[in-house]
Formats: C-alpha cells, sequence, structure tokens
C-alpha cells in the first residue's frame, strides 16, 4: 500500500499548471491515490497597502475591478485546462468527502489569496506537493510557490518539469529512478518520501558526487532500501567537477531516469554563494521531474 494518499497539484496559470497537472494525473494513477487540483485567484486587496495611499477612492475601485476581472479569466483557462484533461483521460471531477475517495481521483479546488502562503497552508495537509518548476527569469511568482511549499510545508515537493515544444509531457513511467545521496538530513528525508517510487521501480540508481562538505558511503542505503524491498540498486561515484548539478543531472539522464530524488538545500549557505546551490540549478535546468525535500 503506498503511503502517499493524497496530492496537491497547484495549477498557477493555464501554461505551467499544465505541467504539474500532467505529473500529478500520471502520479496519481501510478500510485493510486487521491488528487487535489489547486488554483488560487489572486487577491486584488493584497495591492491596496501599496497603492491605496497614493491614489483616489475611484481609481482604486476602478484598479480592483480590472485585476478582479483578470484573476477571474486566469481561474476560467486554468479550470479549462484541467477539464480537457480529465476528458482525454475518461476521468470526471470527484466531489467526494475526505475518507471516501477509493483509488485514483481527482477534485478541483479553488480559492482567493496569495499562492505562496495558500500552497504552504495546504501543502501541509498533503503527502505531496506537485509544482510546475520556473521556465525564465520572469518567473518569481512560480519560483515563490515553488520555494514556499518546499520550505515551509513540511512536506516532500515534486518540481514538475516544463512540456515538450508538442505539449506532450515529459512524465515517464517511474520504472527507473536516479537519486542523489550525500547522507544529509534533507537526502534522507527525500529517500523517506519517495519510497513508494522507489518500491514500485524496476531500477535505482544512487549518484554520490565527492564533495568534502557531505560524505556518505551508499553501503547503508542499499541495506535501508533492501529491508523495504527495493532490491535493483547501483550505485555511480561521480566525479567532483563543474557543477554538481549540471552532473547530477547529465548522470540522471545517462541511466534514463524518470524522476530524480534529492535533498534541497542542503550546502552551507556560505558554500551556496561560492559554489552555487545545486537545488537551484537542478530546478532551472531539469527536463524530469524532481522529488525535492528541506
Amino acid at each position: 500500500m503506498s503511503s502517499i494518499k493524497n496530492i496537491l497539484a497547484v495549477v498557477g496559470d493555464a501554461t505551467n499548471g499544465r505541467a504539474s497537472l500532467e505529473a500529478a494525473l500520471r502520479i496519481g494513477r501510478h500510485l493510486d491515490c487521491h488528487v487535489e487540483v489547486l488554483h488560487v485567484r489572486s487577491d486584488p486587496t493584497a495591492a491596496l497597502p501599496l497603492v491605496g495611499e497614493a491614489m483616489s477612492g475611484a481609481m482604486v475601485d476602478e484598479m480592483m475591478g480590472v485585476a478582479e476581472k483578470e484573476s477571474g479569466q486566469r481561474a476560467a483557462k486554468s479550470r479549462g485546462v484541467y477539464e480537457a484533461l480529465l476528458a482525454r483521460e475518461h476521468l470526471t471531477d470527484s466531489q467526494a468527502a475526505p475518507g471516501r475517495h477509493v483509488g485514483f481521483a481527482t477534485t478541483w479546488l479553488e480559492t482567493s489569496g496569495i499562492e505562496e502562503q495558500v500552497v504552504a497552508l495546504r501543502g501541509c495537509r498533503a503527502d505531496l506537493s506537485i509544482v510546475a518548476r520556473p521556465t525564465g527569469d520572469g518567473e518569481t511568482a512560480s519560483l515563490m510557490t515553488l520555494n514556499a511549499a518546499l520550505m515551509q510545508s513540511g512536506r516532500p515537493v515534486i518540481a514538475a518539469p516544463p512540456l515538450l515544444t508538442d505539449g506532450a509531457p515529459r512524465t515517464g513511467a517511474f520504472k527507473k529512478i536516479a537519486v542523489f545521496w550525500n547522507g544529509s538530513t534533507e537526502a534522507t528525508r527525500a529517500v523517506a518520501a519517495a519510497l513508494p517510487f522507489l518500491i514500485k521501480a524496476e531500477e535505482v540508481t544512487v549518484l554520490r558526487v565527492e564533495e568534502e562538505e557531505w560524505y556518505a558511503e551508499t553501503n547503508d542505503l542499499e541495506a535501508h532500501l533492501a529491508h523495504h524491498g527495493v532490491h535493483a540498486v547501483v550505485s555511480k561515484v561521480l566525479p567532483r567537477e563543474g557543477r554538481t548539478g549540471r552532473s547530477l543531472l547529465f548522470a540522471a539522464g545517462d541511466v534514463g531516469a524518470d524522476i530524480m530524488v534529492m535533498g534541497a538545500y542542503t550546502r552551507s549557505k556560505l558554500r551556496q554563494l561560492i559554489l552555487g546551490s545545486v537545488t537551484g540549478y537542478v530546478m532551472q535546468h531539469a527536463i524530469l521531474p524532481v522529488l525535492l525535500s528541506h
């Protein structure tokens, strides 16, 4: 039985939302669990403290009206993407009470507020959150939402990769999994969170990079996984050269991984400044789903 029973999939807009939806539907079906699809309408009143004193009442009302209209259009487009995917997968939206879901099902949730705050709060009550990773420098909101889910919910997060140029999803069948292991607390939590995937996988590759700050052999991890019925484990040590994140992504690609598992932000702040953030690099460049835990 899977220990992941409830997934929260964040649909920020019709573009990046489809990436998280595609990943969520495949993962929900793979683990036979319930998927809550969340869209957060922007709250026009949140900007009032910034502009209210410098504008007349009529101008404030007009701006709020425009913002409310745009928020509604964005929500409608996001819901349209959701319904189109349900139709493609021959599914229907389930509004059954919690605990009454049997196997794979999806539910649309819509609320108003500040997206990263709502996601962090709702993420606390999910076993796993799925958020589309940012695809460019202009996606500050997406990055803030992803980091809020990762750093504030206390739950693992999957960063969903962007779709292919033809609109097809990149999410595979989760038969081959790459695990970045450095012995850190964050990596340990990520492995524990990924057990439902690891147990069902046909092949698991443990990747270790030679680093001075974290040094951990993989023998104990392999024994731990074997206790859980994960036996097809291969370990690889990657040389410490260039960017660690780049080495990890290339290695995951070489073994044909469908998903990568890693701890998030395990380096000290000083080493992140000097060497760069491995997590940040992976989240910016990964073309496969990445399960992260902090």
